[in-house]
């Protein structure tokens, strides 16, 4: 799981769901609640979205459960997404990761990877194993974070 390699890799980094993954399972939860009546459809997810915005998962949840009162709910969807936000609630609070100053979408590191990555290994003419792609990029993103020697005293303990 993705949270794991997280854990492990990177202990103590602060760990955020991105927001727009995060806004497509209550949009889940609402096309099986709502179906094709747009009106509701709309004004619900407006909500949630606010909710989650402001870092409150609890309220999503909340909204959720509380679909379940509803005619021709799907059980099933609204079980699924309710776990997917009880999981990752500690990795939803918006509102404070950006008093922080953190982002809370991933579009920053996609395009951070295609910058480090794609500059470095996608040169015209350019032919990589996987072993000498991931050592380069290991050089590459230890020279860009200004970790170089942080990134050999790892290898020298592994050795």
């Amino acid at each position: 799981m993705l949270r794991n390699i997280a854990d492990e890799q990177f202990y103590g980094a602060t760990q955020i769901v991105d927001l727009y993954h995060a806004r497509e399972h209550y949009w889940n939860v609402a096309k099986g609640c709502f179906g094709q009546n747009k009106d509701k459809l709309y004004q619900w997810t407006e909500e949630r979205r606010k909710e989650l915005d402001n870092g409150r998962p609890e309220e999503v949840i909340d909204a959720i459960n509380r679909c379940s009162s509803l005619p021709g709910y799907d059980k099933a969807i609204c079980e699924r997404e309710i776990g997917y936000f009880e999981k990752n609630r500690g990795r939803m609070r918006y509102a404070e990761f950006r008093k922080r100053c953190l982002f809370v979408g991933s579009g920053v590191l996609e395009a951070g990877c295609r910058t480090v990555v794609g500059q470095r290994l996608k040169q015209l003419g350019m032919h990589w194993t996987v072993r000498g792609a991931n050592s380069i990029i290991a050089l590459r993103c230890s020279i860009l974070s200004n970790r170089w020697e942080d990134f050999w005293e790892h290898r020298a303990v592994a050795a």
